[in-house]
């Protein structure tokens, strides 16, 4: 990305993005950069670049570009971040009772969802694309 100024909130976003260790990157992290208008559009700037796409609300995700189809892809994978992101926001999970059986041995189908089990409220839709978190029994909170 390209910027005129080092002092600019795009700029300076950008240097945060890199500070940040894992591939969830929450809205909060850039509070101290700016007002909430400047860093919306900067967000959207670094958006449009590829470098960040939005997984629900004031929750985005690093990525790296494909070499194929040019599109975003998720660093580390989609379903991982997905969770990665419920942790980042101190939300309280179990995994969903077809990943526990698999995992207990109980079955041998392999769970293909992201399906997970709450133990606080959360009432946000996570997901990027065809990559959704899926809370179990349609349920927001145990």
């Amino acid at each position: 990305m390209k910027v005129k100024y080092e002092e600019s909130i795009e700029y300076k976003a950008l240097l945060r993005l890199k500070k940040i260790r894992g591939t969830v990157v929450l809205r909060k992290d850039f509070n101290d950069l700016g007002s909430y208008r400047q860093i919306s559009r900067a967000l959207k700037k670094i958006i449009a670049e590829k470098k960040l796409v939005k997984i629900s609300a004031g929750i985005y995700a690093k990525t790296y570009s494909s070499k194929y189809t040019n599109t975003p892809l998720i660093k580390n994978g989609a379903d991982p971040t997905l969770r990665s992101a419920l942790k980042r926001l101190n939300i309280e999970y179990e995994p969903g009772s077809a990943e526990k059986a698999y995992n207990e041995g109980k079955t041998t189908q392999v769970p293909i969802r992201n399906i997970v089990r709450l133990k606080n409220r959360c009432r946000r839709r996570i997901g990027y694309k065809n990559s959704k978190l899926i809370f179990e029994r349609n349920i927001n909170a145990k």
